[in-house]
């Protein structure tokens, strides 16, 4: 073989070396299931979203996306699962206001820099949280509510999910704008604290829309001002806190879809994308709605910008409220 011939065989052989790492770069994201963790038990709000959005996001992405419920520690364990993850696209995550913006701000010891550790991909969902009050108390919208608590200060309670939830920063909160004295009871969950709540052994709860929405429903509480800009359509009929003349007195309960930081740029535009064009779906758009979950959307920039800003609000109220997280 002569020269020539030596450098055309060697050429050959490195182009058809070459091939198979070309064409896994050039490989369509995803090849093969995506698994989308869930920082929390089966047959919450968050996970019921997760898998309503995952659902449709795996018939447009072509491959099944598979949630993985990872509970436990207020859900730092799966929010720490998704931050230490391959960095190949197939393991996503949902972050939310407790994981993302309170966990940082209370825990002693989080094994996951919320700010660092995540690239938002998109921001998928909100949930308002209303104000809920016992009929007893007497209160049938915002400014009696705070009437009644000023006229007996220190007299009234609030409960919450636990020490740090978004339900007791929002107690701490409407303690500050207000100028009332709500004392704070702490629970283990919603579930207790509203059943307190319709036992009348506490008087008012901040809490999500959907779970105590039956029983304002059957007149056994009464909703006396949602926590967002706009009226929710499953409560038409309650104000809103901006209407109150308390605009800045907002707070809404999201769930966001993450790759670990450091993820290919084009997956996290792959998944922006899918995400976008599911989220337009009206079925979908329908059942969400139906919770009093908004489907929201948007670019990755947006997401992170949105996410910045919740940890400079719900960090800022948690360090104020004392409350810390083992």
């Amino acid at each position: 073989m002569d020269r020539k011939q030596f450098i055309k065989a060697g050429l050959a052989f490195s182009l058809t070396g070459l091939v198979p790492f070309a064409s896994r770069a050039q490989a369509r994201w995803p090849q093969s299931p995506v698994k989308l963790v869930v920082p929390f038990a089966a047959g919450g709000t968050t996970d019921a979203v997760a898998r309503l959005v995952g659902a449709r996001l795996g018939e447009l992405l072509s491959q099944p996306v598979v949630i993985d419920n990872r509970a436990g520690a207020g859900g730092a364990i799966g929010a720490d699962a998704v931050a230490k993850a391959p960095k190949d696209g197939y393991t996503l995550g949902i972050a939310t206001v407790s994981t993302h913006a309170i966990a940082p701000a209370i825990a002693k010891a989080l094994p996951y820099r919320a700010d660092q550790d995540f690239s938002p991909i998109g921001l998928i969902a909100t949930t308002p949280i209303a104000i809920f009050v016992h009929p007893s108390l007497g209160a049938t919208n915002l400014a009696d509510l705070r009437r009644i608590l000023k006229e007996k200060p220190g007299q009234y309670n609030f409960g919450s999910p636990g020490n740090g939830s978004l339900g007791h920063l929002a107690g701490v909160w409407f303690n500050q704008l207000m100028g009332t004295e709500l004392k704070h009871v702490p629970y283990r969950s919603s579930t207790p604290a509203l059943q307190d709540l319709l036992a009348g052994r506490v008087h008012v709860m901040f809490e999500n829309i959907p779970t105590p929405l039956p029983h304002v429903r059957a007149g056994s509480l009464r909703a006396v001002a949602v926590m967002a800009p706009e009226r929710v359509a499953v409560l038409p009929d309650v104000p809103t806190t901006a209407e109150a003349g308390a605009s800045e007195f907002q707070a809404l309960t999201w769930t966001m879809l993450m790759a670990p930081a450091g993820s290919p740029a084009e997956v996290v535009t792959a998944a922006n994308q899918a995400l976008n064009q599911a989220l337009k779906d009206e079925k979908l758009r329908t059942k969400l709605a139906e919770v009093s979950v908004d489907a929201r959307g948007g670019t990755a920039e947006q997401a992170a910008t949105y996410l910045r800003a919740e940890i400079s609000k719900w960090g800022g109220l948690a360090k104020k409220s004392g409350a810390v997280f083992d």
